[in-house]
């Protein structure tokens, strides 16, 4: 039994860590070009590194409902909730490891310009910004797979 449960978990896993490290990835580039040309003082722009979270949960999701559809099943509504959790905390742990990384060790003194830079109205030392990233970003993905599998859904519910 245990090995079956395990089974139906590993699509899951593997395409969540996937696209998880993919979003990250995404959003370091993101975060260099916007360093790069001298925009990183630009809440906005910040906020906006989420947007590749929101993408790559999409493609998870999108992936995993053809995994599905390859056994001819369908789309089990709890895995796509795990993926979009899945995708949101792999992504922002890596790209805060990454902020934490770049401003200790790359260029210390930016660490003090992301110390000084307001996170939700107020300023917070680089370890409670490392930690706002990555709840910000769970949350994002969590939300974002909630919603698409709710727009994906196909079950034939009461109101549709």
């Amino acid at each position: 039994m245990e090995t079956s449960v395990n089974r139906s978990n590993a699509p899951t896993q593997r395409i969540g860590i996937r696209y998880g490290v993919l979003s990250a990835v995404a959003m370091i580039v993101y975060f260099i070009i916007i360093n790069m040309i001298g925009q990183q003082d630009e809440e906005v722009l910040r906020f906006a590194s989420n947007l590749f979270i929101i993408g790559a949960v999409v493609m998870a999701i999108r992936s995993l409902k053809k995994s599905y559809e390859n056994r001819n099943r369908q789309t089990p509504y709890l895995p796509g909730l795990a993926i979009g959790f899945l995708v949101g905390l792999v992504g922002s742990v890596i790209y805060a490891a990454f902020i934490l990384f770049y401003g200790m060790i790359l260029q210390p003194e930016a660490a003090g310009g992301l110390v000084e830079q307001t996170y939700y109205g107020i300023h917070l030392p680089l370890m409670m910004v490392v930690a706002s990233i990555v709840l910000l970003g769970t949350i994002v993905g969590a939300m974002s797979g909630y919603v698409l599998m709710m727009a994906f859904d196909n079950s034939g519910g009461r109101y549709r």
